[in-house]
Formats: structure tokens, sequence, C-alpha cells
């Protein structure tokens, strides 16, 4: 049992840590872009993809609530970094939005940012260090989601 508590504590202290670090350098970087902070997952999966996301999209890929993906959409409009692939105005929740090509630069400008941090921060590991971190840490993270699920089902 103590020792599942101290596993407890190490895990959640550095998940903590990593997440407090994460915010950080989103909120460095983005400043200096005239950005937000939480825009950063919007903006990156934007671009990978060109076609365009809906808001619906958008909400599941970052795991976001529906109010602050359409406040962030609303935003980076005004801000020229995205735009409605179309403009069907009786759709709007369903619209797909893609990057302006000044959010295209700044995509750019973030992926060379998230490239270096993860190089960075993954400097000491080997390649299949590497692989076996991500493959253990998403299993945790789907058990914990499991978890989750099960208290929604408990209600």
């Amino acid at each position: 049992m103590i020792e599942l508590i101290e596993r407890f504590e190490e895990f959640t202290t550095s998940v903590t840590k990593a997440y407090k670090c994460i915010q950080k350098i989103k909120f460095v970087e983005t400043e200096r872009m005239g950005l937000k902070a939480n825009y950063v997952m919007y903006m990156y999966y934007l671009g990978k993809n060109p076609e365009g996301l809906t808001a619906k999209e958008l909400c599941k890929l970052c795991i976001e609530d529906k109010a602050a993906v359409s406040r962030a959409i609303v935003d980076l409009t005004e801000k020229g970094f995205v735009e409605p692939a179309e403009t069907d105005s009786g759709r709007k929740y369903r619209t797909r939005i893609i990057l302006t090509s000044e959010g295209k630069e700044i995509n750019n400008r973030l992926n060379e940012v998230i490239a270096k941090a993860v190089s960075k921060a993954s400097r000491s590991l080997n390649e299949a260090e590497r692989e076996n971190f991500y493959r253990v840490f998403s299993c945790i993270t789907d058990n914990l989601e499991m978890i989750c699920d099960s208290y929604l089902q408990e209600k």
C-alpha cells in the first residue's frame, strides 16, 4: 500500500511539474506572437489539417468545451489568423475553420518552438526509451480516462 501511495505522489508531482512547464513555455512563446497560450493547440491542429476543422472537431482534438473554442475562433478570426473555409452563415458551428496566410506563418513558428522544446526535453533518451515512455504514458492516461468514465456512469 505504501508503495502505491508513493507511486501516486511521484506520478502526480511529475505530471503537474510537466504541465506547469509546458504552460510556461506556451505563455512565453505565444506572448511574442500576439497569441494566448491556450490557442497553441487550436493553431497546431488547424496547421495539421489544411482542409480545416469544425469547432466540434477542435473541441474533441483539444479536449476543450464548446464555449472556449468559440471564443478562441472569434479572437483568432479578429487577429486575422483564421477564417471560415466557406461562408455559409447558417452553419456556424459546423463551418470549417482554416488558417490564413498569417496564421500559417504563426503555425510554422509554433511548430519550430514545439520541435525545439520536445527535442530538448527528451534529449537524454534514446529512441527505444522515448517510444516506451509514450506507450506507457498513453496506457496510463487511457486507464485514468476509463476510471473517470466510470464515475460518469455511476451518476
